[in-house]
């Protein structure tokens, strides 16, 4: 009787466990990175009974597993990373398309519109001081337009360098992270019982570190934990090499360095997008980043005042003054940041060299010569960027667009890959309301069942021990 009581006892506490897992699984429906649970149950080892057979001795709980696919796993941290790196490069290359505001009517096309209308509208009348001072002013309209379009990006550069540093940082703490749930973990497990909510966060770490950058995990037969940046380990069981930002004296380039001084190597994630948006000039097939939209615009802005100037020198102003700049560059390492008009225009409009001769007042050859460098093919000369300044800065926005709408292409079929991956990921290994009720149900009417067995063999027993024997007493 009393193993028939065992029995029994077995198959509520089995249901009772099983109404345990599925009440955690339900808790934990909206935990970020949560696996669900599968509480595996077996038959107990059977009786022999000598002459009869086998009897079975009922059920137990073996294991608690998570529901998990390592293979999508290892999908959703491979494309992780080339998310992570055209997600930082689409949005950065949207801030700097902002920035040339093409088209618009505060873009460089229209400032150069403007100057030159001006120019055109004070050949008509050269003496007149209020069409020389709307040059005056349309000319520094365009050298602030210039200045500031080179601030912000040296502006958007520092961010970057920022961003970098943050996830050097990141990287690190991650790493320490996941180090110290590897001791949890080995210590948890090493009777053979599974560690699922412990290894949840794990994965949870993992997902964050893959966007960042390109990471391999490997976990060995003993159960250690290994995560691996282009084959170098930044994570051993429990041991971290932690990662190094590195600034180079007297320069602003950036290294990122492991612990013994190798360099390292991102492959994809948002440090190799940040690197390549900080560092990328564009020379040698190299990408094309901050620095090299700062180097055209200060390319732009040194020809078109050292051509501008070449033309206005060689005319006269209302004073009779003669080889006088109109623009001058403050500093010739930073031309776009320090381009302006000459202290000589700023302070007298008759500087203004509008002819070829000096004391004639409607000489306006020299401003012909001037408004004709808007469509002089040979303004600009040598590389990609020549012809006419329109056709430079035509030429900028071009690049501009080209790897814009690479980024947008690139990201957004990462995007959705990744999407799919995840819905599969959520699939197997997401809590289900529905399935998570019928599994309650399931287990209460097993619980209930075995629950009403004892009771029948109380009742059995009951009889047997009191109720037996007693006719004719």
């Amino acid at each position: 009787m009393h193993f028939g009581f065992n029995t029994a006892v077995k198959g509520l506490l089995a249901s009772q466990r099983s109404l345990y897992t599925t009440n955690h699984n339900i808790n934990n429906i909206n935990t970020k990175g949560y696996t669900r649970q599968l509480a595996s149950q077996r038959a107990t080892t059977p009786y022999d009974l000598p002459g009869i057979g086998y009897l079975g001795t009922g059920t137990e709980i073996y294991d608690i597993s998570r529901v998990r696919n390592s293979y999508l796993d290892f999908k959703y941290w491979n494309e992780n990373a080339p998310m992570g790196e055209w997600e930082v490069k689409k949005n950065h290359l949207s801030e700097i398309e902002k920035l040339f505001g093409e088209p618009s009517n505060s873009s460089f096309r229209q400032y150069l519109d403007d100057f030159f209308q001006a120019l055109t509208h004070m050949s008509t009348n050269p003496s007149d001081p209020s069409y020389r001072e709307t040059v005056r002013e349309n000319g520094l309209a365009i050298t602030k337009h210039i200045n500031e379009t080179a601030v912000r990006l040296e502006e958007l550069r520092r961010e970057t360098k920022v961003a970098i540093e943050n996830n050097v940082v990141k990287i690190n703490s991650i790493a320490d992270q996941i180090a110290s749930l590897n001791r949890q973990i080995y210590s948890h497990e090493i009777d053979g019982r599974q560690a699922n909510d412990l290894r949840d966060r794990r994965d949870l770490l993992v997902d964050e570190l893959s966007k960042i950058a390109n990471v391999k995990v490997h976990e060995s037969d003993d159960g250690k934990f290994r995560v691996s940046i282009s084959g170098v380990s930044l994570v051993d069981h429990i041991h971290v090499s932690e990662i190094k930002y590195k600034t180079e004296p007297n320069s602003d380039e950036i290294t990122i360095e492991w612990g013994n001084g190798a360099s390292v190597d991102f492959k994809s994630g948002e440090l190799k997008g940040l690197l390549d948006l900080y560092s990328g000039n564009g020379e040698n097939n190299s990408y094309r980043g901050i620095p090299y939209y700062q180097n055209k615009l200060d390319q732009f802005a040194q020809e078109f005042a050292e051509k501008f100037n070449e033309v206005h020198q060689g005319g006269y102003g209302l004073n009779g003054s003669s080889n006088i700049d109109f623009f001058k560059i403050g500093d010739e390492n930073n031309p776009a940041a320090t381009i302006t008009l000459s202290d000589k225009i700023l302070e007298n409009l008759d500087n203004i060299a509008a002819g070829k001769e000096p004391g004639h007042s409607e000489d306006n050859r020299n401003l012909l010569e001037l408004i004709a460098l808007r469509d002089d093919r040979e303004f600009f000369t040598g590389g990609v960027s020549q012809g006419t300044p329109d056709d430079f800065i035509k030429s900028i926005i071009s690049n501009l667009a080209v790897d814009s709408m690479q980024g947008e292409r690139m990201y957004s079929s990462q995007n959705i890959m990744l999407k799919n991956i995840q819905s599969k990921r959520d699939s197997v290994s997401g809590v289900s309301y529905d399935e998570e009720m019928a599994d309650m149900v399931r287990f209460q009417h097993a619980y209930i069942a075995s629950a009403r067995m004892i009771t029948t063999l109380d009742t059995i027993m009951d009889v047997t021990i009191n109720r037996l024997g007693l006719v004719g007493r």
